[in-house]
């Protein structure tokens, strides 16, 4: 199975994108979700939870290939992975 890795921090992104697969699934939460700003964003799809998006009000500022989950899809995507692992 494919591992989901879980962002906290956007610095932390750099790190995480050295070891990603390309079957792995990468969420932004937290202030992890500044890393899906334009510019920011590394050419790969991630996801990037909702609460946390709007509660730093980047609703509408991120990447296109950023998919904002809710917490239903977050669960989803755990469901679907294993291991997870957390990027700090």
């Amino acid at each position: 199975m494919a591992t989901l890795h879980l962002v906290n921090k956007a610095s932390a992104l750099a790190a995480c994108m050295s070891v990603v697969s390309a079957e792995d699934a990468i969420v932004l939460l937290e202030d992890g979700v500044y890393a899906g700003t334009a510019g920011l964003a590394p050419d790969r799809r991630l996801h990037a939870l909702a609460p946390d998006v709007i509660a730093r009000g980047l609703s509408g500022r991120l990447a296109p290939r950023v998919e904002v989950v809710s917490d239903d899809g977050f669960v989803a995507l755990v469901e679907a992975h294993q291991p997870v692992v957390t990027w700090r």
